[in-house]
């Protein structure tokens, strides 16, 4: 749906640590690296659409871009989420529905803003965005995916990875969180980037023996027989 990507990572002049504190993290490092990236995985313990009116202008420029990107998220989701991500997913294959929640690249931003679940729903189901649900299991039986990783990758294969206590909502820009960034070309960080595409991957295929990571549809079927809970408040929101 997009044209590429001209705009490099490496152009992405951010420090190497970041608090909410003294920084912006959605203006200053995930709106910048969204408008340069046409690959962008997240694994995150915490998921809200408020994040994505948050940063809106850098999804609308990654989805100009034709990027797509990955979730790995637990499943305390807020009711009205999980229901647009369902409406995405089942879209995909339900062309009546699809046509239902069909937006331009034009109308993006503003659906994002005014309509968040609506555009959540649309990017699912047009294929920018793709989320699976991580359960633990084995020897981390009855506790959270609580990890809070990402990575984002150009058209010319530059990446660049992070890790902190940042979750995506609009609570994780309320409270004292922090990242620290990692780009992939400067050798001393190249091995810690290649770790985080790794585990990704790894989460991302149900390949890590001890969290079990569902595809939409397999979530909603396995929802009665696990502990897929909505969020009780607003505390991620």
């Amino acid at each position: 749906m997009g044209r590429g990507s001209s705009v490099s990572l490496r152009e992405l002049h951010v420090p190497k640590f970041m608090d909410t504190s003294k920084n912006d993290l959605i203006g200053g490092f995930f709106v910048p690296a969204l408008e340069r990236a046409t690959h962008y995985d997240r694994g995150v313990g915490f998921f809200t659409s408020g994040w994505l009116r948050l940063a809106s202008r850098g999804m609308v420029a990654f989805a100009r871009n034709g990027g797509r990107a990955r979730w790995v998220t637990s499943p305390i989701l807020e009711p009205d989420d999980w229901g647009a991500l369902l409406d995405g997913s089942t879209a995909r294959e339900d062309e009546t529905l699809r046509a239902s929640l069909v937006r331009s690249i034009d109308e993006l931003e503003e659906t994002l803003d005014e309509s968040t679940r609506s555009a959540l729903a649309w990017l699912v189901a047009d294929g920018v965005l793709d989320f699976r649900l991580a359960l633990p299991r084995n020897k981390l039986e009855r506790g959270d995916f609580h990890d809070k990783f990402g990575v984002f990758g150009d058209v010319n294969a530059n990446w660049i990875s992070f890790n902190g206590s940042y979750n995506d909502s609009i609570q994780g820009n309320r409270n004292y969180e922090s990242i620290k960034i990692f780009p992939g070309w400067d050798s001393s960080f190249a091995d810690l980037v290649d770790a985080d595409r790794s585990r990704f991957e790894r989460l991302w295929k149900n390949a890590d023996p001890n969290v079990r990571v569902f595809k939409l549809p397999d979530a909603h079927s396995a929802h009665r027989g696990h502990p897929f809970r909505p969020q009780a408040d607003h505390q991620f929101r």
